[in-house]
């Protein structure tokens, strides 16, 4: 394969080969390699988390939140994942000439509400012109620091569970019905939202051993990835699996899967189970145990389905909804 495709940036296989075969061997170093949500760097005083993210949603306004609210919640999330505290936020913006000032402004606003409700400051950022037609109406960059509150890693153990902090699905779900003009009854709103609070109820505990937000590719993919690095397997019980009915009803018609849909405002934890139920009933919003850890069938993924079933789930494959974030 000589060209680039859309696929490479879905967040499923064809992204992780890219990164594996291309981007980490040219830039290889002990900060990149561990493939966190962000690097964990030495500081005299504080270990500093550094993350950085870009946005070419389409459209950029969606039902629960704009690009603006969501470059400044996935940067302040992947820096939550990675065990930090978020303070510091950079903005970059590339807009395309004819967008509307009122539009921009707009999207300015919610970025700093969003970062405002957080505590967290934007302090610096750069501005790009494109011609008409050379771009999609606006794209936004955002790298984010922080200080490290809870070193994680993949040291699992076994039967240590995974929580998903509520329905997924439903950031790729509004998007897609967004961008198609669909209506379904009822209201679905993008799941967009800043997951600090939460991250850091998980962080409290001493048996959490990482976190992760399952944005492209799904909360499929992004299991996947947490146990590709580790000497065990994971299995999710596809009876547990908190899944908004309008999510399910549009996967029905249109044959996706709601475990492979993004999610923007969710976490993955992995912890012992005592420690499971309670940050569950500390996190409400349908947190749910959905999964456990196993030593058999390492580093590969089964859920075990509504009929008795097991079936292996495997990265994203192909590109179904197109510009998510």
């Amino acid at each position: 394969m000589n060209d680039i495709l859309m696929d490479h940036g879905s967040g499923g296989q064809l992204t992780s080969d890219l990164i594996d075969e291309l981007i980490v061997p040219t830039f290889k170093n002990q900060h990149l390699t561990e493939l966190k949500d962000g690097a964990i760097l030495p500081d005299p005083q504080n270990k500093l988390v550094f993350s950085t993210d870009s946005f070419v949603v389409d459209p950029w306004k969606f039902p629960g939140g704009d690009i603006g609210k969501l470059a400044v919640c996935g940067t302040i999330n992947d820096l939550c994942m990675a065990g930090g505290i978020p303070k510091y936020l950079s903005c970059s913006l590339i807009v395309e000439e004819g967008f509307h000032i009122d539009d921009l402004k707009t999207i300015l606003h919610s970025m700093q509400q969003t970062a405002k409700n957080a505590d967290v400051s934007i302090v610096t950022g750069d501005t790009k012109v494109i011609e008409r037609q050379k771009g999609n109406q606006i794209y936004i960059n955002t790298a984010g620091i922080g200080i490290l509150q809870r070193q994680t890693s993949y040291q699992y153990q076994e039967n240590d569970v995974i929580v998903l902090s509520g329905a997924m699905g439903c950031h790729g779900a509004s998007i897609f019905m967004a961008r198609e003009d669909i209506h379904l009854q009822g209201e679905l709103l993008s799941d967009c939202a800043c997951l600090k609070e939460k991250a850091m109820k998980a962080m409290a505990y001493d048996s959490l051993r990482i976190l992760r937000d399952p944005t492209r590719g799904g909360v499929a993919t992004t299991c996947i990835e947490l146990i590709e690095k580790s000497d065990f397997g994971m299995e999710l019980y596809e009876a547990l699996l908190p899944v908004d009915p309008n999510v399910q009803t549009l996967c029905d018609l249109l044959g996706f899967d709601p475990l492979y849909l993004a999610c923007e405002g969710r976490m993955l934890c992995i912890m012992n189970e005592n420690d499971a139920k309670q940050l569950c009933e500390q996190l409400k919003d349908g947190a749910k145990i959905i999964g456990k850890i196993t030593k058999e069938h390492p580093q590969k993924l089964y859920l075990k389905t509504k009929i008795g079933a097991t079936r292996q789930l495997h990265k994203l494959s192909g590109q179904p909804l197109p510009r998510i974030c």
